[in-house]
């Protein structure tokens, strides 16, 4: 059953909500916030059950709340890259959700998830997710000061061979290798050993209402998930540009 991160009743009936939807791996997680400040998160392990999971949370998140699905303001959904059929499951969701209600549809990246919480120490970040079969997401910050990402997808060994000091390791993936990561570069190695779920639908909370104040969303009845294959991460970057 999903656990409960955080809840608190809204203090006005009639504020207005957004929804967060994270299907993107099997950490899965749903939310509420107002203006980008949690309400309510939700997180659990989902064993390829999104479809059967993802709507009993987003009702558990609303009864937390003490709300309905009448004071949404907006959807933000992790967009991924992740495995296909989950991520269909929350954006397919997402986008019934914004078109039946007629509301913005903002989307956010999963590794930008991921990296957001250690921006405040203005170090290169890099962030890891297993993409299956030996595979990995990797997300890079770019140019310093800005939100942009570099994703790629690497095999495990790939993305060993070029772990570095200087750099802050992040992410879901990186609690199974942080061993063989902190032996290529020693005692200097940079690596968060967080016990995943690593991204919490408070962080996609604040990037997306981010999006949201900057005019950043998307088309509901265009929106697509970024798959994981690999020759897909360089043409869904170009397609989804600053809505991913």
């Amino acid at each position: 059953m999903p656990s409960v991160g955080l809840a608190h009743r809204l203090p006005d009936r009639h504020s207005r909500l957004e929804l967060q939807i994270d299907t993107s791996t099997r950490y899965a997680s749903v939310g509420l916030s107002i203006e980008g400040k949690s309400l309510v998160d939700i997180a659990w392990r989902s064993e390829r059950n999104h479809s059967v999971e993802l709507v009993p949370a987003i009702n558990r998140a609303f009864d937390q709340a003490g709300a309905r699905i009448t004071d949404l303001k907006a959807v933000f959904t992790v967009s991924g890259p992740g495995a296909f059929s989950a991520l269909r499951v929350g954006m397919s969701t997402a986008k019934a959700i914004a078109s039946t209600r007629g509301i913005p549809l903002v989307t956010v990246g999963t590794l930008d998830v991921e990296i957001q919480p250690f921006r405040v120490l203005d170090l290169p970040i890099c962030a890891i997710a297993s993409a299956g079969r030996n595979r990995l997401y990797v997300g890079r910050t770019v140019v310093e000061g800005s939100d942009e990402i570099a994703t790629e997808v690497q095999t495990v060994d790939e993305f060993l061979d070029h772990v570095s000091d200087g750099i802050l390791y992040c992410g879901e993936a990186v609690l199974e290798l942080a061993d063989q990561m902190e032996s290529r570069v020693g005692a200097s190695a940079l690596v968060i050993r967080s016990v995943p779920p690593t991204r919490r639908s408070s962080t996609t909370a604040y990037i997306g209402y981010q999006k949201l104040v900057r005019g950043e969303t998307v088309d509901p009845s265009s929106a697509e998930p970024m798959y994981l294959r690999s020759s897909q991460i360089a043409s869904a970057a170009r397609r989804w540009g600053s809505g991913n």
